[in-house]
């Protein structure tokens, strides 16, 4: 049974995250218009430099905040948490912002890429450090705040792109200032609701003492840290082979249908993890008791069967209706390319099942297990379109997308099932339920 305060707070979850994908949605049909795909190409291009922080940095970082919240709570030690998390942040910022003036000079005289590189780092960081304070919220199930929050982040990344195109001109440089504007105020924002109050428990260096947080902390966040290396690989590496052997214009063309695609399964996926993780984590706690993980385990693979059923009806819809969804979404320039859409929803379908039946090896404290599937799909999915774009082009990509994410899946499993083996082989766990 579900009770009154889950059933609020999965609507909160489910608006919200409705809200920021009409957001994304109409953020992508104003830009795709005003833009073209050339620009919109090189518009997605800086947005995988911001998406390279938040998979090498602030990833990492919201996912160890996520699940060390429970366990410095049971050990009354949340404010050094928070108090860690608020220096690393801070440091953070300041080695990318030398980075950013660094890339400045080096560019010289070509201002329009050295706009577009500095504004998707100072992007990259905004909305890295706004991630990983919504983690914390979510953590603490304060849905309600989450929602506005990432609401008004997406509307506000929206008003500031469309107002700088139209200010400035029409290029991509622009759109991407504008999303670093938008995530500023949203930083603001959250600054002036008080959400970060911490309280500062010692000096900086104590937290990397021996058996202090800062170890296990870092050690876990650095696990996470890997899985960039194929993450960065399978989630943009795309676009820069097309941009390579094809044009800035595909690159456009494609990163507008990967995004329709994406969206939905995002949602869902979004909606899955704001709701079930937090309460796995919970459940789980530091992950030493037996019944704990089993029953954590049982309510994740009930609630797969939901995730599937969902992700199946939306491939369906995509086939049926997917040259309407296009031209609803973008402008007529996209349209020819629309019998790729439903491909790359199904290719989004099969990854995102596996990552939500990823979470069971965070249960394990394990999150390293997924290391080699994550890596195996990234090198299957460039190796293939390196292969299938020459002939196929735009067709040839979407094709391995569906074929890496097919073999990811399978994978994902035999790693549940080695995260839970080691369990109980290292002694932490003597239950013979846990490997079932």
């Amino acid at each position: 049974m579900i009770g009154q305060g889950t059933r609020a707070e999965l609507l909160w979850i489910v608006a919200g995250q409705s809200l920021v994908l009409l957001l994304g949605m109409l953020t992508l049909k104003l830009l795709t218009y005003l833009l073209g795909p050339e620009e919109y190409g090189r518009f997605a291009l800086g947005l995988t430099i911001a998406g390279t922080l938040n998979l090498f940095v602030y990833g990492p970082l919201g996912h160890a905040v996520a699940r060390y919240f429970h366990i410095c709570a049971n050990r009354g030690s949340l404010a050094e948490l928070e108090y860690l998390s608020k220096r690393l942040l801070q440091g953070i910022a300041l080695g990318v912002l030398m980075i950013g003036i660094a890339v400045t000079f080096w560019n010289g005289s070509d201002h329009v890429w050295g706009v577009l590189i500095l504004s998707a780092l100072g992007y990259g960081v905004a909305s890295g450090t706004l991630s990983v304070w919504l983690a914390e919220l979510n953590t603490r199930r304060e849905r309600r705040s989450y929602s506005i929050l990432q609401s008004a982040d997406a509307l506000l990344r929206l008003v500031g792109s469309v107002v700088l195109v139209m200010l400035v001109g029409i290029l991509g440089s622009a759109a991407m200032s504008g999303f670093l504007l938008g995530a500023l105020a949203s930083l603001l924002l959250t600054w002036w609701l008080g959400r970060r109050q911490t309280t500062t428990p010692g000096e900086f260096g104590k937290l990397f003492g021996k058996d202090a947080l800062g170890r296990d902390f870092g050690a876990y966040a650095g696990s996470i840290s890997l899985f960039a290396v194929p993450a960065i690989f399978s989630n943009y590496g795309d676009r820069w082979i097309i941009q390579q052997m094809l044009s800035d214009a595909h690159v456009g063309i494609y990163v507008a249908l990967a995004q329709i695609a994406n969206a939905p399964a995002n949602l869902i996926l979004a909606i899955f993890s704001q709701t079930i993780n937090p309460i796995l984590f919970q459940l789980a706690g530091d992950a030493t008791d037996s019944e704990s993980i089993r029953v954590s385990r049982q309510m994740l693979y009930r609630a797969m069967l939901q995730l599937i059923g969902l992700l199946a009806l939306m491939t369906i819809v995509s086939y049926a209706l997917g040259e309407w969804i296009v031209i609803t979404l973008t402008s007529s320039e996209f349209v020819p390319y629309a019998s790729l859409l439903w491909v790359l929803v199904l290719s989004a379908a099969i990854f995102q099942i596996g990552q939500a039946l990823a979470a069971e090896a965070f249960l394990y404290n394990r999150p390293f297990q997924l290391f080699f599937p994550k890596m195996l799909h990234a090198m299957v999915f460039l190796g293939i379109s390196l292969w299938l774009v020459h002939s196929r082009k735009l067709e040839g990509v979407a094709i391995a997308a569906v074929i890496a994410s097919a073999i990811y899946l399978p994978l994902v499993l035999l790693s549940n099932t080695r995260a839970a083996k080691a369990r109980v082989m290292t002694g932490v766990d003597n239950s013979p339920e846990i490997i079932r």
